[in-house]
């Protein structure tokens, strides 16, 4: 009993912090450059570390909430599309990133960051086409299609260098700093 009070309370703790690391990390790496309503965010290095070191509830909840607080307080600043686009899109790439990693082993890192980032940008896509024809003028055009698409693109482009270079190097260092994390997962060791 005691054991899962802990793990629940870390959990708990890491999914804060990472939420929190997200939205300082996304204020301080924000550049301004914004493609088709997505900004350039290398901020999502932490949510994946946090996703890989502790699972995929807590990267993907402490993504969902940090992007939102990011997108509150300095992003777009509209919170409907934050709630329809944003927090789905981020639960559901580093969640999956998470996930692939505890089923598959941190060998498989290009896997999990390939098939998570790309189902979070093909939601952004899809929702963003969905939100501009529920809610713009662009409602019955095909430039909500070209927004969609477009955005979901960029997204990829621009985030999957920052997961494959930066994560690997940050958990590794994380590892060797506290071995007990991923101790289920020796080959961390030889990546």
């Amino acid at each position: 009993m005691t054991s899962n009070v802990y793990f629940d309370a870390l959990k708990t703790s890491m999914t804060a912090i990472n939420a929190a690391l997200y939205v300082v990390f996304g204020g301080f790496t924000n550049l301004g450059i914004v493609v088709y309503g997505v900004r350039f965010w290398p901020a999502v290095i932490v949510p994946a570390v946090f996703a890989v070191l502790f699972g995929p509830v807590v990267g993907g909840v402490g993504a969902a909430i940090g992007i939102f607080l990011a997108d509150v307080i300095y992003g777009h600043g509209n919170a409907l599309l934050s709630l329809i686009v944003g927090v789905p899109a981020n639960f559901i790439a580093f969640y999956i990133m998470g996930y692939v990693q505890r089923k598959f082993s941190w060998k498989k890192y290009f896997i999990l960051a390939f098939a998570g980032l790309a189902a979070g940008s093909i939601y952004i896509g899809i929702s963003l086409w969905a939100f501009t024809w529920a809610f713009t003028s662009y409602l019955g055009s095909n430039w909500g299609i070209v927004l969609g698409l477009s955005a979901a693109l960029w997204t990829f482009v621009s985030e999957i260098p920052f997961l494959i270079l930066v994560v690997p190097i940050v958990v590794k260092a994380c590892h060797q700093a506290f071995p007990e994390l991923l101790s289920g997962n020796s080959d961390i060791e030889a990546g």
